[in-house]
Parts: C-alpha cells; sequence; structure tokens
C-alpha cells in the first residue's frame, strides 16, 4: 500500500511539474516583438527538424486558435512560421516542376489566333519565372502582406504588433502554398490548358477565402458580425493582392 500511495504521489508531483512548465512557457514567453522575430529567422530556416504535419493538421482545423496560441507563447509544438513557409515553398516548386505544370497544351495553341496563343505562351512564362524567383518577391510580400494586415487589425481594435502580424502572415500563406501544391498534385496531371487555368483561378479562390476566415477568427473585437465577415474578406482579398503585386512589380522592375 505504502509503495502504491508514493507511486500515485509521484505521478501527481510530475502532472503539478509539467503544467508548470507548460504554464511557465507561456508566461515567460511574453509577446513576439520584432527583434525577437529577426533574431530566431536562422535557426527557423536552418533548423527544420519537427512540427509540420502537427502545423498543417491545426491551421486546417483551427487556424485562428493555433496562431492566437502560438502568439500567446505555447510555440514549441509549432514548426517556426519561417520555416514552415520556406518548406511550403519547397515543396511547392517540387510539385511544380514533377508534373512539369505548363497553363496550356499543344493542341489548344493551334485553334487559336496567334495573338491569343502567344498572351497564353506569355502568362505561362510568367508562372515559371514567379516560381523560380519566389525567393526574391516574398522579401517584398512578406513586409507589404504584414504592414497591410497591421493597418487593418489595427482598424479592427485589434492591438497585434508587426511581428506578431508577420507571424499571422507567414502561417496563413504557408498552408494556402501547401493546399494549393495538394491540388497541384490531385489534378495538375490533367493536360488540358483551359482546366490548369481554371484550376489556377480555384487556387487563388481557395487562398482568398482561408485568408479571410483567418482573419474573421482574429477579429474577436468587431461585434457586428457584418462588419466582421466584410473585414475579414477585405483582409483576405488584399492579402491575395498584394502578393500578386509583389510579384508582377518584381517581374516588370528586372525585365
Amino acid at each position: 500500500m505504502s509503495s502504491a500511495k508514493q507511486s500515485g504521489q509521484g505521478y501527481f508531483c510530475r502532472m503539478i511539474n509539467s503544467t508548470n512548465i507548460q504554464q511557465g512557457e507561456a508566461s515567460k514567453a511574453g509577446r513576439i516583438t520584432l527583434p525577437d522575430f529577426i533574431g530566431d529567422l536562422p535557426h527557423a530556416i536552418f533548423h527544420v527538424d519537427r512540427g509540420i504535419l502537427f502545423n498543417f493538421i491545426q491551421l486546417f482545423r483551427r487556424p485562428g486558435a493555433s496562431i492566437e496560441e502560438y502568439l500567446a507563447g505555447r510555440r514549441k509544438v509549432f514548426f517556426h512560421p519561417a520555416s514552415y513557409l520556406v518548406v511550403a515553398l519547397l515543396v511547392n516548386y517540387l510539385v511544380v516542376k514533377l508534373i512539369n505544370l505548363h497553363f496550356y497544351d499543344a493542341a489548344e495553341l493551334t485553334t487559336m489566333t496567334p495573338l491569343a496563343a502567344q498572351a497564353i505562351r506569355d502568362y505561362d512564362a510568367m508562372q515559371w519565372w514567379f516560381l523560380e524567383h519566389t525567393y526574391l518577391y516574398i522579401l517584398v510580400a512578406i513586409p507589404a502582406s504584414a504592414g497591410f494586415l497591421f493597418t487593418i487589425f489595427r482598424l479592427a481594435k485589434r492591438k497585434l504588433n508587426i511581428a506578431e502580424t508577420a507571424i499571422i502572415v507567414l502561417f496563413t500563406i504557408a498552408q494556402g502554398v501547401l493546399i494549393q501544391s495538394l491540388i497541384y498534385l490531385s489534378f495538375g496531371w490533367i493536360h488540358d490548358g483551359s482546366f490548369r487555368r481554371g484550376m489556377e483561378t480555384v487556387n487563388m479562390s481557395i487562398l482568398i477565402l482561408y485568408a479571410s476566415f483567418v482573419a474573421y477568427q482574429l477579429m474577436p473585437t468587431i461585434k457586428s458580425k457584418v462588419i466582421r465577415i466584410l473585414s475579414s474578406f477585405l483582409s483576405g482579398a488584399g492579402l491575395a493582392i498584394v502578393w500578386i503585386v509583389s510579384a508582377y512589380g518584381l517581374y516588370v522592375v528586372m525585365q
């Protein structure tokens, strides 16, 4: 009986210690500041070790709550958002290369006018340029997106700093890129130009809706449901526009 009692006490003590450690992690971590965010980047990018699947599942099932937990200090269970985006972009690159994704097929070009056929070829070439130069335009898109969402959250009376907003952008875009990669992997094998261009429209719609859903969950400060929905959609659409403008702007500058 004494041994069983001691064992039970030991288990109870371990449970208390575990709870205290988790609470301590959240209390000591504090809010993310810009120096913290920048200082974590080298480790985040070059130490890819765990948490990717956990991130994907949680950000799919409960994106707003998961991001709130990360911002509140429960970060060890999550894969760092910067690393998550790097991995997502790499996966997307490999999938596109694997299926040799082009947004036209040779047969359909023969049925078009020379001008229309050239326009589609140019569009395809531009998409491949974006793929090959993603590492450049995200350097513009991430801070621009963070600035845009920071303004939206301020108007919604949600007091997030610029680093916390950047975290939201990284998680949201990374999840959107991985969803896009799954769609490519599932349907990109269909060699039909019009279908693939339609698939790209679907991808963009999903990204906007997902980003809007994340924004909606992160704006509990807006009491009116209608205003909250409109603000969330503005956030999602604006985020997509910022990334498109960043990519096309860099393309124009570098041509």
